[in-house]
């Protein structure tokens, strides 16, 4: 994927102006545009090669520069005996407020603080609906015109302030990065680009440890599995003059930056430096409960419940046999308690984004 920082970004009718003197915005029509400049509504603050605005906020000055045993799905679990399990661990369980030290960096400060801001459509809304229904019992000698025209500003109003809000809880974010931060980021790009093209991308929500793999198609663990994504864009609340990888797990969204990883969780944000962020990927032998991926390397096969020398247990009816398949996990970590598990299809899906997050771990690393 290649890397363009753009000069100027939309966000809905809403046109967000970069240049070396701050951020501008503009909203309009063709030919009839409002905006403000680096100087207008907006807080700034800046550090490691960007800068950044709270939009629509009150006046401020311009920016400072700156192979292992084969798993099976959790549902087989079900049908074994409980017992069947002996221990459960839960991923993603992690505040992402607890990943960084949040309270010493004024844009997670800001970020978030802004993202709890409170929606004001919905009380304008019934504002107006109970005045509609006011009205509408005043209006028998109006002109017939007058309550649909009532109806469609109402609309109109409610839509504005529903816009407002999202304004509100905006972060716009400039970069401005050196040579050798463009060319990381690059490569971050392409590996989460690699990763993505997997036909099956999940996260792992839970693993479990089964103490009779005669009820779980011979595994010795069991994943509990959700959707996920891996895609280039915008994270949840901000626009950035560059598109950047966005992985969403189970609960937590990472949003790959140049400068660091943004977690998203809820009304949440949480910061992770990449000097302090683990990645390790490895293959993983899965027993495939659904249909086989295109991508996916097939092994070998078993049988929903195995016996002793790893045949069929004829006591069970309808014992469908499985197959095995090669896929890849990856895990990230950090020592304040980042946990998010994925799986891919493909086989060394994960090899070219785990190189390059640990290339760039080592470069942060080394400039400290």
């Amino acid at each position: 994927m290649g890397v363009s920082f753009a000069k100027s970004v939309k966000f809905g009718a809403v046109r967000f102006n970069f240049s070396g003197s701050g951020i501008g915005m503009s909203v309009g029509i063709p030919g009839l545009r409002i905006g403000t400049g680096p100087r207008g509504a907006y807080v700034g603050g800046g550090m490691s090669g960007f800068r950044y605005r709270k939009s629509l906020g009150t006046g401020a000055g311009p920016a400072a520069t700156a192979v292992q045993p084969a798993l099976a799905p959790e549902q087989y679990s079900e049908s074994a005996p409980q017992p069947n399990i002996i221990a459960t661990v839960e991923h993603e369980t992690k505040s992402v407020l607890e990943l960084t030290d949040a309270t010493s960096d004024s844009l997670i400060q800001s970020m978030n603080e802004q993202r709890q801001k409170t929606a004001l459509w919905p009380f304008a809304a019934a504002a107006l609906a109970l005045l509609l229904l006011v009205l509408r019992g005043m209006s028998g000698q109006w002109p017939e015109f007058v309550m649909p025209s009532l109806v469609a500003l109402s609309i109109a109003l409610v839509v504005w302030v529903h816009w407002r809000d999202k304004m509100r809880k905006l972060t716009v974010l400039f970069f401005e990065p050196d040579e050798a931060t463009t060319t990381h980021f690059e490569a971050i790009s392409r590996g989460a680009q690699s990763a993505a093209s997997s036909r099956r991308f999940q996260a792992v929500t839970t693993t479990s440890k089964y103490s009779d793999t005669k009820y779980s198609a011979g595994a010795s663990s069991g994943l509990k599995l959700a959707k996920a994504s891996c895609v280039a864009g915008q994270a949840p609340g901000v626009v950035a003059n560059v598109d950047v990888p966005v992985l969403q797990a189970a609960k937590i969204t990472l949003a790959f930056y140049p400068d660091r990883v943004l977690a998203f969780q809820g009304k949440t944000v949480g910061a992770i430096d990449y000097a302090e962020l683990d990645a390790k990927n490895s293959p993983v032998t899965f027993v495939e409960s659904g249909s086989v991926p295109s991508d996916a390397t097939v092994t070998g096969k078993t049988w929903q419940y195995v016996n002793k020398k790893g045949g069929p247990d004829k006591r069970f009816k309808n014992n469908r046999e499985m197959p095995l398949c090669r896929y890849n996990e990856l895990r990230l970590t950090t020592s304040r308690g980042l946990d998010v598990y994925l799986m891919c299809s493909r086989d060394g899906g994960f090899d070219e984004l785990v190189q390059v997050l640990r290339e760039r771990k080592v470069s942060v690393q080394r400039s400290v």
